[in-house]
């Protein structure tokens, strides 16, 4: 039922903005109809980073925000060992990630210890 999480956060986030369903709709470029199905589950979020991306920046989800991380998460909660798209684009562009995530992979990091690391790179590199 991911793709019913998806959908309950997106309706949810809809309408804390102020959107109805058509208007919200036409303002990402959708179909009614398919916006419905995906808030109630009936079918798949959207995969495609450039879709995500427009609902994230209607709902006005800052870049960097919790909700659109989640946004982005939900999206592919539904898939067994997939990355949000936003991630695996970053990561296919990216000449450095696959070397990093070998090396975290190799390290055996805990849970916490992963969490102390990204806190340790979101205090060093602060947004730029």
């Amino acid at each position: 039922m991911a793709a019913k999480r998806f959908g309950e956060f997106l309706r949810e986030s809809r309408l804390k903005a102020g959107f109805g369903l058509r208007a919200f709709a036409e303002a990402i470029e959708m179909q009614p109809s398919n916006l419905s199905n995906i808030e109630h589950g009936r079918i798949h979020p959207p995969q495609d980073p450039k879709t995500l991306t427009r609902i994230a920046d209607t709902l006005g989800f800052p870049k960097s925000s919790q909700e659109r991380q989640r946004l982005f998460d939900l999206a592919v909660s539904h898939k067994k060992s997939a990355l949000p798209p936003d991630v695996a684009s970053f990561a296919a562009k990216t000449p450095g990630i696959p070397v990093l995530l070998r090396t975290l992979q190799n390290k055996s990091l805990s849970r916490e210890e992963i969490e102390k690391l990204t806190d340790f790179i979101n205090e060093r590199y602060k947004a730029r």
